[in-house]
């Protein structure tokens, strides 16, 4: 594959909900460009993209793709990404190195939920967008609805620039609004060009005209014109159309039927025509040795960020990134600014797939991969060492789903962990920290099939199993009354005996004190060598727990008396007796079970909040409020127990369609309700 300019090359990150056919679509563009010599199906396993052995048996796309396309004398890089929510990772990732997004619309489902988050995705990213709306073949396809609904939904800048020449089986081909002739495909697949059929010529003219008045409300001169009724020529408005494409004013509407492979090739050349070339992008980033902002236009030194990470056992690690300035050279060594140091680049090549082209240099603009990158992530700038510059790293959605994490097999654990480490590369989404007071290892995904996947991903790629249970909650235990004990450990046996006596006063403190250790011994009833002993066993029992296992806290232990044996006395009777003795006075000082509550902010449209608050308050929640938070969405803000929130992030989902999210923070603890503390001290003990 040879190397484009700047202004021949487009960058498309293709989204939408899935099975609306993007994947299908991207595969009929490489078969259009010649990359490939049969038309992939998804259905069949002979996509050119979607060929994991995950994606294969789930019949769904889990990483994004690269699909480099040969058209017209342009090379346009199309990324294929995933339309299951668990994978918004890689949709985040697509669209740092995309100039716009292609929304993909399923014509007879119309809008659905992750429609309108990738969207707003594009929206947030600041990318022109387009939408194609796919299946115009199948049954229920209604163009001219889906077109409306997409209006009332995105604004009046949605304007079609294409009409479907018939529906659902009698669909046959497309009208192109601007140029005025229809393509149609004939029984050996070649384009054919041809008038417009006399029964929907009324339908096109009323569509150029509304083309024309969108395009003209956008642009002056074309207003002007149009309020006076002079003609404005097809030139006219394309140049307009483009104009308010890149302006984010104007999203232009496409159709076909990927499967059939009708309407592809006028999106392709849509695509070239419409889409904005990379060559005016100017790229923001900052000086990696004062902080200062720094700009990059395609001409500067070389720069280009990574936008995606695949590790493989075999391969080793490949860097998918987007060069943003300059020209890059395969066989060259570049600055890497997040670590400080220098990475040796080998060969370059462009990607259709697995399927690797090689590149002898790459321009501006092009989005390329290479291997071996050892020190470089996801989000991670290499740049000309003569003119730094380091870019933002990508900002993803925070993993809602927690899961306890482990080994299947006993001594497999460094193995699995060292795995799960690799795959955290390849898929920031993934978070693995260790809860200190469960001991647990705690994996976060976004969802239920994210994390599956990542287990079928580890056995496949490392050959280890990884096992995934509920997390233990972090309960802690304290007292609400004072109490006088003693603890007394005495064993007589061949030889030195074993003997300790302490008095131990146990007082509960204020709530977050922590624990405290104090001794008042008079007249030497405990050596002070064997008091170290007291403080050492107290600090162990109390970690221990004593009414269901969980660390006692806000206690104070205060040594005033005590016994001892000039020579059956030691360390470790100290220790034992210190133990005996807070386990009897923790029991007496009226115990209780104390349980982590969090402060939750969800976030969701307004029609679920019913929905939201009764599952809420069924979680023993406290709802401290609710507030507007933009166009139709609101955000409730509760303490919710943490027992209760095991996976709520499914529920969430599933209440509010998946649009709803929620962030965590931890608040306080509080006291367990006692019928649900029974259970917990029963569950303890058993």
């Amino acid at each position: 594959m040879k190397s484009y300019k700047s202004s021949n090359l487009r960058n498309v990150a293709v989204i939408g909900h899935g099975k609306t056919g993007k994947t299908s679509l991207l595969d009929a563009c490489l078969f259009n460009a010649g990359a490939v010599k049969r038309l992939g199906s998804v259905e069949e396993h002979t996509s050119v993209l979607d060929c994991e052995p995950e994606e294969e048996s789930r019949g769904m796309t889990i990483n994004l793709k690269l699909a480099a396309c040969e058209w017209r004398d342009y090379k346009i890089n199309f990324i294929d990404t995933p339309g299951y929510p668990d994978f918004v990772g890689e949709v985040k990732d697509a669209l740092t190195a995309a100039d716009s997004a292609l929304i993909v619309i399923s014509a007879p489902s119309g809008i659905e939920v992750e429609t309108e988050k990738a969207w707003r995705y594009a929206e947030e990213a600041e990318l022109p967008r387009a939408f194609f709306i796919n299946k115009m073949d199948r049954e229920h396809a209604d163009f001219r609805q889906v077109v409306e609904e997409l209006r009332v939904r995105f604004g009046d800048g949605v304007v079609p620039v294409q009409l479907p020449i018939g529906q659902e089986a009698a669909f046959q081909g497309v009208v192109d609004l601007l140029a005025l002739h229809m393509k149609i495909v004939t029984h050996d697949e070649e384009d054919l060009i041809a008038d417009i059929p006399e029964y929907i010529k009324g339908d096109v003219e009323e569509a150029r005209q509304k083309l024309i008045e969108s395009v003209a409300e956008f642009n002056n001169e074309l207003l002007e014109k149009y309020i006076e009724g002079t003609e404005i020529t097809e030139v006219e408005v394309a140049a307009a159309l483009i104009e308010g494409i890149q302006a984010g004013k104007i999203f232009p509407v496409f159709c076909g039927s990927a499967k059939q492979n009708i309407g592809v090739k006028k999106l392709m050349n849509g695509m070239v025509e419409y889409m904005p070339t990379p060559y005016f992008h100017v790229a923001i980033g900052m000086d990696p040795k004062d902080g200062d902002l720094k700009e990059r236009h395609t001409e500067d030194a070389f720069s280009a960020q990574v936008f995606k990470t695949i590790v493989d056992p075999f391969v080793g690690r490949m860097s998918y990134m987007r060069i943003f300035s300059g020209t890059m050279k395969g066989d060259a060594t570049y600055m890497h600014p997040n670590k400080e140091n220098t990475e040796r680049v080998g060969t370059i090549f462009s990607l259709q797939g697995k399927r690797q082209e090689h590149l002898g240099t790459a321009e501006a603009g092009d989005i390329v991969a290479t291997t071996k990158l050892q020190s470089v992530k996801t989000g991670d700038t290499l740049c000309d060492a003569a003119d730094p510059i380091v870019y933002e790293e990508i900002a993803y959605p925070a993993p809602m789903l927690a899961m306890a994490a482990s080994a299947k097999k006993k001594g497999e654990e460094d193995k699995v962990f060292g795995a799960l480490a690799k795959q955290q590369d390849e898929d920031p989404t993934i978070l693995v920290e260790k809860n200190q007071e469960t001991h647990e290892t705690i994996l976060r995904g976004i969802g239920e099939v994210h994390l599956e996947v990542l287990r079928d991903k580890l056995q496949r790629k490392f050959g280890v199993e990884l096992e995934l249970h509920e997390p233990r909650v972090a309960y802690r235990e304290t007292i609400r009354k004072s109490v006088k004990v003693q603890g007394k450990h005495k064993k007589q046996s061949g030889g030195h005996g074993q003997y300790g006596d302490v008095w131990l006063e146990i007082s509960p403190q204020e709530a977050g004190a922590g624990n405290a250790f104090t001794e008042t011994i008079f007249g030497g009833s405990v050596p002070r060598q064997y008091i170290p002993a007291v403080e050492k066993g107290t600090a162990e029992t109390l970690s221990g727990g004593v009414l269901a296992g969980y660390p006692v806290v806000d206690v104070k232990v205060n040594l005033y008396d005590g016994s001892y044996h000039t020579v059956d006395s030691s360390e470790a009777a100290f220790k034992t007796a210190t133990a005996l003795a807070i386990r009897k006075g923790v029991m007496e000082a009226s115990p209780i079970l104390l349980e982590p509550i969090d402060d939750i902010r969800i976030v969701a449209p307004e029609y679920y909040m019913g929905d939201v608050m009764g599952r809420l308050n069924a979680k023993r929640a406290r709802i401290l409020g609710i507030e507007g938070k933009g166009k139709d969405m609101s955000e409730i803000h509760a303490e919710v127990p943490e027992s209760e929130l095991y996976r709520f992030a499914t529920e969430l989902r599933s209440l509010t369609q998946g649009r709803g999210s929620y962030t965590l923070a931890f608040a306080r603890y509080e006291p367990v309700p006692e019928k649900s503390a029974e259970a917990i001290i029963q569950a303890a003990k058993g």
